[in-house]
């Protein structure tokens, strides 16, 4: 389920539900320009959007940064006149929201989740684009390579859609984007048309495929047999194996989400209480090596990930993430309780960023880990003596996003174990903590982060990607490549076998317009 999650259900199928409840941004300076008082719609919402963006993501605290996106206003407001639709002003601001590499901030430009197209691209750096997973009827297309699609070829294509897909890097940009082309209304932004793809094959071929409605879709995949796969995924939060022969447990964990994040789902387990009956078990057999494979998870609440850390290293010996937070109208609209922070006892200034970890009131805090279990806090491990003391092989994919990154990176940074896999979907510093709100003329509805996440190795805070220690292709045609590559870590050779698995079933959780091939 993973790539459909990142953003276009986790993000934007939860703002079609709640539209209503999203704040539209006003700011009275603005609102009483002239220039404001006299534009169309658009160009109203370009300057209520710029003021935004300017006055909450971090990256325009630096006042360079603002200068130049202050520079650009006047331009952009003239050309904004021209605009004639929603559509064309979506296509508009979303290149603005792009153009900071930032996942986390974008513009919501979807009408209609449920108008897709029913075929799939797999989009893999320079490898050929091909068909796998389309509607039943158009069965016979599925595994061709794509040359043209109505007319423009693929490498057209992807690079109109880089202009306007808010991504970290170029691999979150793939696992966005063969996402989107689903979906009609992009295709409407790319100026390509909405209810019919027509598709040339390079064996000569080509078919017409017309929009439907996703719950029409009968799907036909392209198949790739994973179902007998030691890393096959389970449609679980979390769940492990322990292979006793080979003295290996595997935890596949899919989503940082457990009852403490979700309270109103008495029925999902608590996190730590998971850990700490896996590592009972651990314990008892004698496992010399913990497998957390993090190929389908993108993200969540990132305190799972302190909780799985705690059993693998002291805790306060571990070098964290810090955040930077910029304080704005918006952000306290969302957080007011910072209203009341104080940093080196002076009150917070809109527009500055802080260190979230040096606020007052951090300063002096000292968090009780022992609070009863019915809390709503994770527990963590503080027992040195269970700390987990064999090997530790982390696998990473190319959703592994956000929450997911900040673990890995954190793993990485202080030495914990070696990552398998493929490169990082996610930078490992990077922006985040969304905020929402809706341009009230337009009624475009827009995210922005506010904080940035800087990894604990603050000396490679540019890096784009976190590369794996050995690099391993999850999609490789070979059978659970990635498992083969486990077992001659750990020096086993043979094929394990199953002593232990499954929790109770967390599918309802996993909502997806289709349900998607996946490793």
């Amino acid at each position: 389920m993973k790539r459909i999650s990142i953003l276009v259900v986790a993000l934007f199928w939860g703002l079609v539900t709640y539209a209503q409840n999203i704040p539209p941004y006003h700011d009275a300076d603005i609102e009483n320009l002239k220039e404001y008082i006299d534009g169309n719609a658009y160009q109203k919402d370009l300057l209520l959007y710029i003021d935004m963006l300017g006055d909450t993501h971090p990256y325009y605290a630096d006042n360079r940064h603002r200068a130049k996106l202050d520079k650009r206003v006047r331009k952009m407001y003239r050309q904004c006149r021209e605009l004639t639709n929603d559509c064309d002003f979506k296509l508009y601001i979303s290149k603005i929201a792009a153009s900071l590499h930032d996942g986390h901030t974008a513009v919501y430009y979807w009408s209609a989740l449920d108008r897709i197209f029913p075929v799939r691209f797999t989009i893999d750096g320079d490898a050929p684009v091909v068909v796998d997973l389309c509607s039943e009827e158009y069965c016979d297309i599925l595994g061709k390579e794509v040359t043209t699609i109505n007319g423009r070829s693929l490498k057209q294509i992807l690079n109109s859609a880089r202009e306007i897909v808010s991504a970290d890097n170029e691999v979150n940009f793939e696992n966005l984007v063969q996402e989107y082309l689903l979906l009609t209304d992009f295709w409407s932004l790319l100026g390509m048309g909405s209810e019919e793809l027509h598709i040339c094959f390079s064996d000569g071929s080509a078919v017409t495929i017309p929009a439907i409605n996703k719950h029409d879709l009968k799907i036909a995949q392209l198949q790739k047999d994973v179902s007998d796969r030691v890393t096959a995924p389970r449609r679980l939060l979390f769940d492990y194996t322990v292979y006793e022969e080979e003295s290996i447990c595997y935890l596949q964990f899919n989503q940082f989400a457990d009852r403490v994040t979700h309270p109103n789902n008495p029925q999902l387990a608590r996190f730590d209480e998971f850990m700490r009956d896996m590592m009972a078990e651990i314990e008892e057999k004698g496992i010399r090596t913990l497998v957390v494979d993090l190929q389908y998870n993108s993200g969540g609440n990132s305190s799972l990930g302190d909780v799985l850390l705690s059993w693998l290293k002291p805790y306060d010996e571990i070098k964290q993430y810090s955040a930077d937070v910029r304080i704005s109208d918006l952000m306290q609209t969302y957080y007011p309780y910072y209203k009341d922070f104080t940093y080196d006892g002076k009150s917070l200034k809109n527009g500055e960023v802080y260190h979230a970890r040096e606020f007052d009131h951090n300063r002096a805090a000292i968090v009780n880990y022992d609070a009863p279990q019915d809390s709503s806090h994770h527990l963590l491990n503080l027992d040195p003596e269970r700390i987990f003391k064999g090997q530790v092989i982390f696998i990473q994919g190319k959703d592994s996003f956000s929450s997911a990154s900040i673990l890995l990176t954190t793993a990485y940074d202080n030495g914990i174990g070696k990552i398998v896999g493929e490169r990082s979907g996610g930078r490992p510093s990077h922006y985040g903590d969304i905020l929402y709100c809706t341009l009230p003329n337009s009624g475009t509805v827009v995210t922005v982060s506010h904080k940035h996440f800087i990894r604990p190795d603050s000396t490679r805070v540019n890096d784009e990607y976190l590369e794996p220690d050995i690099f391993v292709p999850l999609n490789n045609p070979e059978r659970d490549l990635v498992w083969k590559t486990i077992l001659d870590i750990s020096s086993s050779k043979d094929q394990p076998t199953a002593s232990n698995v499954t929790k109770d079933d967390d599918d309802y959780l996993w909502d997806t317009i289709y349900r998607p091939s996946m490793n």
